[in-house]
């Protein structure tokens, strides 16, 4: 059974016949950007020799797709969604092949915006639980597959679009697109990216409460006074409160956490340069730093908005 909708299908042939436009260069990339020719791209992912023709006059797919795409171009738009022998109705992996080989170095036009359309077409398959990944790379150039994103993405992707919400602010929404986008493929950017939302988010904190804080205050300080301005450190647990010590280790965990978040950013994150050595940790540190961070981060700044208001 397919998982990719009929609506999110809709929208992505829609961005591929109609494109993505990048805004400084006005440069265009759709479907019809690509360097091949349609029967040749077509022909990496199906076997059109095998596949029957619509033209009496031609024995297989290749013959009718050539003389209507090259010879006569006679098939107007992007034809190949609508035939049955490609993507209409068609499984979710022969969708993902096709999408994933439109990025392929070999068929994509390296001089337009080929990356905004890649970006977009991936906001829409999250919502349905796929993404279009690099596997490796040719020439020093991304080749793209695609997987199937677990349940721990899914979460974390819905709560790091309801933190970028809460900001507000398109740096933000910048920042947390590039620290889940790179979880699986640059693990040390992700990691990065991750102490860098937490420590946005203490400054932000600290600059609405007009509190006046160092600039060059390390990331374990800067962390430590956003905690202290919105009350959130084991003494500020009332002394009468049934939990207190239990809620007084929860809050006291937070300083461990922005202590091992700038450790595993010094050690394997994007900061700081590295050897020509150095070795990434797997996705799922990544994965660890990513969902710790943001939950930190919406737990400090959720808090923030509550004793603001009292």
């Amino acid at each position: 059974m397919n998982k990719i909708t009929a609506i999110t299908r809709r929208d992505i042939f829609d961005l591929l016949e109609i494109g993505v436009v990048e805004e400084e260069s006005e440069s265009k990339y759709s479907y019809f950007s690509m360097r091949e020719e349609e029967v040749d791209f077509l022909g990496r992912l199906f076997d059109l020799d095998s596949l029957p023709s619509t033209d009496s006059r031609f024995k297989n797919a290749r013959g009718d797709i050539w003389q209507h795409t090259v010879n006569n171009n006679d098939w107007n738009g992007m034809w190949v969604k609508e035939d049955s022998r490609f993507l209409r109705g068609c499984s979710d992996e022969t969708l993902l092949n096709f999408l994933a080989e439109l990025f392929h170095p070999v068929v994509r036009n390296d001089k337009l915006p080929w990356q905004k359309l890649l970006e977009a077409i991936n906001e829409l398959l999250k919502s349905d639980g796929f993404e279009l990944v690099e596997t490796k790379k040719i020439s020093g150039r991304s080749v793209y597959g695609w997987r199937q994103l677990g349940d721990w993405h899914k979460v974390s992707q819905v709560q790091a679009d309801e933190l970028a919400e809460t900001f507000g602010t398109d740096y933000i929404r910048i920042q947390i697109d590039i620290m889940m986008g790179q979880v699986e493929s640059a693990p040390h950017i992700a990691i990065g990216k991750a102490k860098e939302l937490l420590e946005t988010t203490c400054k932000q904190v600290l600059d609405e409460r007009r509190i006046q804080y160092d600039k060059d205050l390390d990331f374990n300080q800067l962390v430590k006074k956003a905690r202290e301005a919105v009350g959130l450190t084991p003494d500020s647990v009332s002394d009468d409160s049934p939990a207190k010590s239990i809620a007084g280790r929860i809050l006291g965990n937070l300083g461990q956490i922005a202590h091992g978040m700038s450790e595993l950013r010094n050690l394997y994150g994007d900061g700081h340069g590295k050897s020509a050595n150095f070795i990434s940790l797997p996705p799922r540190y990544a994965r660890l730093a990513v969902g710790t961070a943001t939950a930190a981060a919406r737990f400090i700044w959720e808090t923030h908005i509550e004793t603001l208001s009292k």
